[in-house]
């Protein structure tokens, strides 16, 4: 035997083991820089959640609360921000684990009916050109729009599927409404009558026409420019004195007794206003069955939203989430 390599041998006995070991760990290195390259926040089943769509949410989120008053200066403010990041990072979580779900699923969304909601959009922003720049205001594309409305649009599937037998019976509209019976009073309201005309001479003909009897409601469907009225006929019902409604109007709402009708045009920044009375209601306990169908939506709400809160609690069980190790934003 060589003496040089016998004592190459005795030395280095352990040399394959080590390569390999080597090998193993530079494998290792090159996986974690893989893994740490790009732009992403948070890993979601292997989806990357961009730092683009964090800070997008983000400042959305910001934006809601600032309109809310939140102020987020100072010590406060920052900590109040890091909470605020820690909640958008979380919901574009959750969004990740439902789309995967809607996909794994099966369900789909037509092509024709993310264009047509993109025309909807396009016609209430003022053409395209007007939607094109307000997306561009945002820092989005058309295609980034349309590729996230796909996923809006494939999620409310999913939630229709997961909730849509959640049902609320009349034991728990009525045992909430004895809960509730306390904070259930109505103030003073009235039912009144609207028609709503561009200009002042057309009220006063419409005036002119309730004179002689002629029908309110048939009126308000032949002439009011309210987008409601194909609806309500021109009744609306239970407006009190603190509703949305411009001052003029509720003025005019209750100043009129029951079975009057507007003897002069009423002007808002709406137009010109034609009012008739129903009926006036004193302020008081509401019975339940004034409320039942608002406490069958609250509590219906209510169930859903709890199902579905259930519903991405086991996709968060079952799924893998890992966060970027140079980001900072392990959940605290």
């Amino acid at each position: 035997m060589n003496p040089a390599t016998d004592l190459v041998k005795k030395r280095f006995k352990y040399l394959p083991q080590i390569l390999v070991f080597i090998l193993i760990i530079a494998a290792g290195c090159l996986w974690v820089w893989r893994v740490c390259d790009g732009d992403w926040v948070v890993q979601v089943n292997g989806y990357k959640v961009s730092e683009k769509d964090f800070e997008q949410e983000t400042a959305r989120l910001q934006a809601t609360r600032e309109s809310q008053g939140v102020s987020f200066e100072g010590d406060e403010g920052e900590k109040q921000l890091n909470e605020l990041r820690q909640t958008a990072l979380g919901q574009l979580e959750d969004r990740a684990l439902v789309y995967q779900a809607a996909k794994q699923l099966g369900l789909k969304v037509e092509k024709a009916k993310v264009e047509e909601q993109i025309v909807k959009y396009q016609q209430q922003a003022g053409g395209a050109d007007n939607f094109k720049n307000l997306l561009k205001g945002q820092g989005m594309t058309e295609e980034e729009y349309k590729a996230k409305l796909e996923e809006d649009m494939l999620i409310q599937q999913l939630v229709e599927r997961a909730t849509g037998n959640v049902m609320v019976g009349d034991k728990e509209m009525r045992e909430s409404y004895e809960e509730l019976k306390g904070f259930l009073v109505f103030p003073e309201r009235v039912k009144v009558g609207h028609i709503l005309v561009k200009t002042e001479e057309e009220a006063q003909e419409i005036i002119a026409e309730l004179k002689n009897g002629a029908d309110f409601q048939e009126l308000a469907v032949k002439k009011s420019q309210d987008a409601s009225v194909a609806q309500n006929k021109g009744i609306i019902d239970n407006v009190s004195k603190d509703s949305s409604f411009a001052e003029e109007f509720k003025e005019e709402a209750f100043r009129l007794a029951p079975g009057e009708f507007s003897q002069k045009p009423v002007k808002t920044e709406f137009g010109y206003h034609v009012l008739r009375c129903f009926e006036k209601k004193e302020a008081g306990q509401a019975s339940y069955e004034e409320v039942k169908d608002w406490l069958q939506q609250q509590l219906l709400y209510q169930k859903k939203q709890e199902r579905f809160s259930n519903y991405i609690a086991e996709l968060r069980q079952a799924g893998r989430i890992m966060y970027h190790p140079k980001k900072h934003l392990l959940p605290v």
